[in-house]
C-alpha cells in the first residue's frame, strides 16, 4: 500500500465510509508497518483536533453540535480492538532500526540552584556534575576555595558567596553555611528562604542580609533591609530588622552592634569580576587550539572562529587542509561558549554542515563542544554519514539524553542483526537546556572498543545492541554535522536543536588523559 492509498483508506475510516475490503487492508497495513501506525495516529490526532476546534467555534455561535461520525458498528468495534492492541503492545514488541520507545516521560532536572556569575572562582571539585556557571546544582556541598560566585536558588533567592567557603545546598529554598561569607537577596516571592549555621536557623522574610561564619563556627549576621528571624536551640525566635546585627554562637543569637559584623561580598562585585575570568578562559583556549592544529593524528579540526552571517564555509584547521572544509547550509552564526567566540546554531530542518571525508580508519576520536537546547527527536544528529553504508558511523544524541555511537559492517541490510549501537549513561535532562557540554567518543577495532566521555570523564553504557561483537574498520565519506541529509527511512528526521562551536576528528582513539586535557583547556 502506497501513501496515497493509505491516506485515502484512513480518510474513509475517519468519515465513517470504510468498506469491509478497505478495513481489512488498513488492519494489515497497521500490523505490518510501524511507519503506517505512526501516520495513522498522526492523522487521527489531526482529525480530532480539527473537530474539537469546529465544535468550540460552533458552540460559541450557538450552532448545533456536529453529528457523531457514522462508523459501521461492527467495523468500528473491530478497529477499536485492533488499535487498542497495537497501541499497547506493538511499540514495546517492535523497535525500528536506531529508534527507542516513546513510553518514558521526559526526565526532569534534580537541581535546586544555579551559578549565574563568577569572579576568579576556584571550586574544589569531586566526582559528579561539573561546578560551573549555568549548570544546575543538585543538593550537596560546594567548596569555594577562592574568588566570588553568585548562586541563584530556584525558589527565587540569590546569594553572593566569598571564598574560602563551604555551603550545603539542601532544597530550592534552604542552605547551610558551614564557613565563609555571603550576602543574600531575598525578594518577596522567595520569602521564607532559610539558611542554617551551626545550631541557629535563619528565616528570611523578604530582605537583604549578610552572614559570615569563621572556622570555629562563630557567625555574624547583619540585616541590611527587611527582616530576618533567628531561632536557636532554645526555640525562641529573635527578630532582626533594618540595620540590626547579631552574633550566632553556641546555638544562640545575641544582638550586637553593626560595626562588629564585618564586611560581606556584594553581587555587583561578582559581576564586575566575571568578565575578566571569561576573557582569560577564552584566551587560554585560543592558545591551546593553536597547538592542537599541528597534531598529525588529526583528520579534521574546526574551531568555528570568526564566522560571519555570510560565512558559507567552515574551515578545516588541521594539517589535512581545505579539502576537508565543510559547507554551511542554513545554520546561523551565534554566540559560542564565551562572548566574542562564534558558533553555529542548528534548529530548522535544513540546517547542517556538509562534509566529505574519505578514507578507512582503524580507530577514531570524535569530539565537539555542544549546547543542547532540546532533544526533540528520537535520535538527534551530531555527526551522521549519508544513508548508513558498510562501516560508516553515526554519532547522535538520544531523546533520553544519552550519547549514541553506531556502525554496521553490513550497512542497512538487516540492521537489527548487525548494527553495533552504544548508548552512554544518560547525562542530559531539560534542566540542562542551554548549557555547553564537551562530548567525545573514542573507537578502536575489536570488542569493547567504544568509550564515551562527557565533560572529560568516561561514562558507562545505558544500553545498546550487538555490543559483544567486534568492530571492524570505520568510514565516513559524505556526512552532516547537525543533520542527516540522506536517511535510510523517509520519516527519519534528526535535526539537532542547539549549537556547536568546536568539532574534531582524530584517526586514533585518544587516551582518557588527553580527552580530559582537551576538556579542561576548553571549558567555559
Amino acid at each position: 500500500m502506497n501513501r496515497e492509498e493509505f491516506e485515502e483508506v484512513c480518510q474513509n475510516w475517519l468519515n465513517g465510509d470504510l468498506s469491509d475490503e478497505e478495513f481489512a487492508k488498513l488492519q494489515d497495513a497497521l500490523r505490518a508497518s510501524p511507519r503506517w501506525r505512526r501516520e495513522f495516529i498522526r492523522l487521527g490526532n489531526l482529525d480530532s483536533g480539527l473537530r474539537d476546534l469546529v465544535m468550540v467555534e460552533a458552540e460559541s455561535r450557538g450552532v448545533t453540535r456536529l453529528p457523531a461520525m457514522g462508523f459501521p458498528q461492527a467495523g468500528f468495534l473491530a478497529m477499536a480492538a485492533a488499535i487498542t492492541v497495537l497501541a499497547l503492545v506493538s511499540w514495546s514488541l517492535w523497535k525500528g532500526p536506531e529508534t527507542e520507545t516513546f513510553a518514558e516521560a521526559a526526565p526532569r532536572t534534580k537541581g535546586v540552584a544555579v551559578i549565574t556569575a563568577e569572579a576568579n572562582a576556584v571550586w574544589e571539585e569531586e566526582e559528579g556534575p561539573p561546578i560551573r556557571k549555568g549548570v544546575p546544582l543538585e543538593p550537596g556541598t560546594l567548596r569555594l576555595t577562592e574568588g566570588l560566585a553568585q548562586i541563584d536558588f530556584f525558589g527565587g533567592a540569590s546569594i553572593s558567596l566569598s571564598g574560602p567557603a563551604e555551603i550545603e545546598l539542601v532544597t530550592r529554598d534552604k542552605a547551610v553555611l558551614n564557613r565563609g561569607s555571603l550576602k543574600a537577596d531575598v525578594p518577596p516571592a522567595a520569602r521564607g528562604f532559610e539558611i542554617q549555621t551551626g545550631d541557629v536557623l535563619l528565616e528570611d522574610l523578604g530582605t537583604t542580609f549578610g552572614l559570615s561564619v569563621d572556622e570555629d563556627s562563630t557567625a555574624d549576621l547583619i540585616v541590611f533591609d527587611g527582616e530576618v528571624v533567628a531561632t536557636g536551640l532554645d526555640g525562641k525566635p529573635v527578630s532582626l530588622k533594618d540595620g540590626e546585627a547579631a552574633s550566632l554562637m553556641n546555638g544562640e543569637a545575641r544582638r550586637q552592634s553593626v560595626s562588629e559584623a564585618g564586611s560581606f561580598p556584594d553581587i555587583e562585585d561578582v559581576f564586575a569580576g566575571s568578565g575578566n575570568r571569561e576573557e582569560l578562559r577564552y584566551a587560554n583556549w585560543k592558545e591551546a587550539s593553536l597547538m592542537l592544529r599541528s597534531d598529525p593524528r588529526l583528520i579534521a579540526y574546526y574551531d568555528f572562529e570568526n564566522l560571519t552571517p555570510v560565512s558559507r564555509r567552515l574551515k578545516n584547521r588541521a594539517p589535512t587542509g581545505a579539502e576537508f572544509d565543510g559547507g554551511i547550509v542554513g545554520a546561523r552564526v551565534a554566540e559560542g561558549r564565551w562572548g566574542g567566540k562564534t558558533a553555529l546554531d542548528f534548529r530548522l530542518e535544513g540546517d547542517r554542515v556538509r562534509f566529505r571525508i574519505p578514507g578507512v580508519f582503524e580507530g577514531l576520536t570524535i569530539y565537539a563542544w555542544v549546547r543542547i537546547d532540546a532533544l526533540d527527536r528520537n535520535l538527534n544528529s551530531l555527526f551522521v554519514t549519508d544513508f548508513f553504508d558498510e562501516h560508516e558511523i553515526h554519532w547522535q544524541l538520544s531523546r533520553k539524553g544519552a550519547l549514541h555511537f553506531a556502525t554496521s559492517p553490513e550497512g542497512p541490510r538487516d540492521i537489527g542483526e548487525h548494527n553495533r549501537r552504544y548508548y552512554s549513561d544518560v547525562f542530559w535532562d531539560p534542566g540542562k537546556s542551554g548549557q555547553w557540554f564537551h562530548l567525545a567518543t573514542t573507537v578502536k577495532m575489536g570488542v569493547g572498543g567504544v568509550t564515551h566521555y562527557i565533560n572529560g570523564r568516561p561514562v558507562g553504557f545505558s544500553g545498546g545492541t550487538q555490543m559483544h561483537k567486534p568492530l571492524e574498520y570505520l568510514c565516513i565519506g559524505e556526512a552532516d554535522l547537525g543533520n542527516w541529509s540522506e536517511p535510510i527511512w523517509e520519516t527519519a528526521l534528526r535535526t539537532l536543536n542547539g549549537r556547536v562551536d568546536e568539532f574534531a576528528l582524530f584517526d586514533v582513539p585518544l587516551t582518557g588523559e588527553e580527552i580530559r586535557a582537551i576538556y579542561e583547556w576548553g571549558k567555559p
